[in-house]
């Protein structure tokens, strides 16, 4: 059983990655479009016009810093891609719970967006580091996220929220609207079952309120020491 769930778990982890990395390489590909057209229009502008008149220097600076900005982006994308890559590169190592967050929260909020659902970040500072597994951690808010969107009403809001108190850190993650059920996965195997085994192997505490609760939260607790 327990060699079971170990596939399992690798082969959802494995997935999850996929699905992120594919949306967020849209994204960027969106951003590089962007940037490949406004230079393209430049050029054709340059073409245009013998004289540096008033007007042309307007549009120029305009096209000028929608490139910045586009490249800007591009760059803030790639670097979170880049850390979330590293983040499986050994499975014991000393990392932020706040820097995760925002780090995933960066990649997957393109798969809330196209459901017209927002996320809402409060994350309380100075939240001391701990030593565990970061990919698996990233793993189970992706699976809790990817839950909460394929059960939640578009114009719906996931809050993402930390703390921590008497040495304990609590990741609470709590929907807008009470839920009748517990969310139901659209993958065919045991995603709960999943998720506990998970929260089990890295010593997390993995607790939901009772359906039809206002709002409906999962916490997770971590020791910090």
């Amino acid at each position: 059983m327990r060699m079971k769930l170990e596939n399992t778990l690798r082969d959802r982890q494995l997935a999850s990655v996929g699905k992120l990395l594919a949306g967020y390489t849209h994204e960027l590909k969106n951003h590089l479009a962007i940037i490949n057209e406004s230079s393209g229009l430049m050029a054709d502008l340059l073409g245009m016009t013998e004289s540096e008149d008033e007007q042309t220097r307007v549009r120029f600076k305009k096209i000028i810093n929608t490139i910045g900005e586009r490249i800007r982006e591009a760059n803030g994308m790639a670097n979170h891609l880049n850390s979330f890559a590293h983040r499986m590169d050994t499975s014991l190592s000393s990392f932020n719970v706040n820097d995760l967050l925002i780090e995933e929260l960066a990649l997957i909020d393109r798969v809330a967006r196209l459901k017209n659902i927002r996320l809402k970040v409060n994350l309380q500072d100075n939240i001391p580091p701990i030593t565990n597994n970061p990919s698996l951690f990233q793993f189970i808010i992706f699976m809790i996220i990817q839950e909460l969107t394929n059960s939640l009403a578009a114009g719906s809001v996931i809050e993402i929220s930390s703390h921590i108190n008497d040495q304990i850190i609590r990741v609470c993650l709590s929907s807008t609207e009470p839920l009748d059920t517990i969310p139901e996965s659209p993958e065919p195997d045991n995603s709960d079952e999943v998720l506990q085994f998970v929260a089990a192997k890295m010593n997390i505490g993995l607790n939901r309120t009772p359906p039809g609760s206002d709002p409906y939260q999962i916490i997770l607790t971590l020791p910090s020491t």
